[in-house]
């Protein structure tokens, strides 16, 4: 099997080092590997596939040579290094916002929009985590009929403060415990511990966060479809790992909840998990750590006609973040996109 060289930027963060752990499970054709961190970050030890790496810094000369660049880095950074990346013959899968809503960029699930891949210009975007935990259901439901409209409500995880939103909670909850004051919160515009916060990123136009703007410009793209109506409300709560989503989502024609059950367990990616005997259904506990989206809760919506409901669950890191980027970069593997692009910049 052909080899090629992948390159991690942003990899000693949270998502970044999950890229890394997954590109050793999935078992990437890796032939050399660099990992790409800031100035002060050079040097730091990483383990894979029992080989000690050392990080080096994040620049346009450690680009040369690569096929894939994974980034794993924030909108400013991504902003300068990505066309850096391309201008060195590489391929860039960025999880940063700043390019998923640029026309010319494919904007990819691969198991819901894989063809937009070939027509990329050497830059991928990876879509947001909540966006990640709802379209494959939608995409799903889509192919059964033409979606009309999504109301969606997602209950996201403090991982999506990266590992300090984490300890922050974890902080938090070990105070109350104990009887102690609550730290004040540095993370999370408030306590996040026993405590839900009904709003993330910052306000945009309409009273929605740019979160939810995300939800709603993400969908339409990734299904090839402006026409549907989306409204989304997202809610920090205290869990560690994985978003859930809530939808009740309204199609042309009437879809039964057992029609669209068993057309989710047909779809790669997605695991039912519905059982009302047995009060199975998806649980953030249940799915971090897993490459599977969960969906359970599926029934007809009693007040609406063509329209059900059903909860999603999605680890944020994973699936909605590193492992849709290796995924991606598979699948420009498998279609021979890497290797075209390559010729191209020889």
């Amino acid at each position: 099997m052909k080899k090629y060289n992948v390159a991690v930027a942003g990899a000693l963060g949270l998502v970044g080092t999950t890229m890394t752990q997954i590109l050793e499970e999935y078992d990437f054709p890796v032939d050399e590997l660099r990992l790409l961190e800031a100035k002060n970050m050079v040097g730091a030890p990483v383990k894979f596939k029992d080989k000690i790496y050392l990080t080096q810094e994040a620049c346009e000369e450690a680009f040369e040579g690569m096929d894939i660049v994974l980034f794993a880095t924030n909108d400013e950074i991504s902003k300068d290094l990505v066309p850096r990346a391309v201008k060195k013959g590489a391929i860039a899968i960025d999880n940063s916002r700043t390019f998923r809503q640029v026309p010319d960029v494919p904007l990819v699930i691969p198991e819901v929009n894989g063809d937009d891949l070939n027509w990329h210009p050497g830059i991928v975007a990876n879509p947001n985590c909540t966006t990640a935990a709802c379209i494959i259901a939608d995409k799903v439901l889509y192919n059964l009929s033409p979606i009309k409209r999504i109301v969606a409500s997602s209950y996201q995880s403090t991982s999506g403060g990266a590992v300090r939103g984490m300890m922050e909670l974890k902080k938090q909850a070990m105070d109350g415990a104990s009887g102690f004051p609550i730290t004040p919160p540095q993370i999370f515009n408030y306590q996040i511990a026993y405590n839900l916060i009904p709003f993330i990123d910052k306000f945009g136009d309409q009273g929605y966060t740019l979160e939810e703007w995300k939800m709603v410009n993400e969908t339409r793209k990734i299904l090839h479809d402006d026409k549907i109506a989306i409204t989304c409300t997202c809610i920090r709560v205290p869990t560690l790992v994985c978003h859930a989503v809530s939808l009740n989502v309204e199609t042309e024609r009437k879809v039964t909840a057992d029609e669209f059950r068993e057309a989710c367990r047909k779809q790669s990616g997605l695991k039912v998990v519905d059982d009302i005997e047995k009060l199975e259904f998806p649980q953030p506990v249940k799915v971090a750590g897993g490459n599977d989206t969960h969906i359970g809760r599926i029934r007809e919506d009693i007040s609406n006609p063509n329209t059900l409901n059903f909860f999603v669950v999605s680890d944020n890191v994973r699936k909605g973040a590193a492992q849709n980027a290796v995924q991606i970069a598979q699948e420009l593997v498998k279609r021979g996109l890497v290797d075209e692009w390559k010729k191209k910049h020889q």
